[in-house]
């Protein structure tokens, strides 16, 4: 009869211990279903669009949620394209990204707040023509839901201006301005 106790003892100090809770997990972005665009304005003007491949990027979410705990991404500011050779070998040229010495992009998550997968913020650390600074996304949500393969695939939106100067880019201020909208439209693939 002395087993129950024993018993009961060991059961209340297994129940006392923390749980553990599951591991977060890290979404593979698709890049071919990705877009990074930008808008600047020429003459402080009229919009240019134009776009900036993303290599490599990563959404990590704990189990079950849908706002990330931390994102990262490189982009090939080499492959910049604005649909005019021209402009894109002047955005190209150190003039402004300077890809021949430093034609990667890249952003890490440094905190993302917000409760509301409508509306959240991701700030972090942007890189790019040799220079590092914070910069704060507003993001949403866009949709989630799986594949026709079965695989689990969220997008999400999310948008910045900067101040292209900020970075060291303070070519032709008469011909370009100087305030560049982000925009980026990403899809991520849940681990398989």
């Amino acid at each position: 009869m002395k087993t129950f106790p024993l018993a009961l003892s060991l059961f209340v100090m297994l129940a006392a211990q923390p749980v553990l809770g599951a591991q977060p997990e890290t979404w593979t972005v698709d890049p071919v279903h990705s877009t990074a665009q930008f808008t600047a304005r020429h003459f402080g003007i009229v919009p240019v669009i134009g776009t900036i491949p993303i290599e490599k990027a990563s959404v990590t979410l704990d189990a079950g949620a849908q706002i990330p705990t931390a994102v990262s991404a490189v982009l090939d500011a080499s492959k910049v394209d604005t649909h005019n050779d021209m402009r894109d070998g002047d955005i190209r040229s150190a003039h402004y990204f300077n890809v021949a010495s430093t034609p990667e992009i890249r952003f890490t998550s440094t905190k993302v707040e917000g409760t509301d997968p409508k509306h959240f913020t991701i700030a972090g650390d942007l890189t790019m023509h040799g220079e590092t600074h914070p910069v704060v996304l507003n993001a949403q949500v866009i949709a989630s839901g799986k594949s026709p393969r079965g695989r689990s695939i969220i997008a999400y939106g999310a948008t910045v201006t900067i101040d292209r100067t900020q970075w060291g880019m303070t070519y032709g201020p008469l011909i370009v301005g100087n305030s560049v909208d982000i925009s980026l439209n990403i899809e991520a693939d849940g681990p398989p």
